[in-house]
């Protein structure tokens, strides 16, 4: 289930990413990661969106997987 909300979330972020680069408003250069620098372009937008924040949920979802694994019930 938990997958499944962050693969719409991911989805979304893609579909925003689309309409900004689409729009394309004045000022708008991505910077991946502070490495890459993106053209601010439909195509630029979705890559930037999907990667960022597919892996800042991506990061945050494993540690909470790796925690709850972890997370004695008995003990409590």
């Amino acid at each position: 289930m938990i997958y499944a909300v962050y693969a719409v979330i991911v989805s979304i972020a893609a579909l925003m990413g689309f309409v900004l680069g689409a729009i394309n408003p004045e000022g708008m250069d991505p910077t991946l990661f502070f490495v890459v620098d993106l053209p601010a372009t439909p195509v630029g937008m979705v890559i930037f969106g999907v990667s960022t924040i597919g892996v800042g949920l991506g990061a945050l979802l494993l540690l909470v997987a790796y925690i709850a694994d972890r997370y004695d019930d008995a003990a409590v």
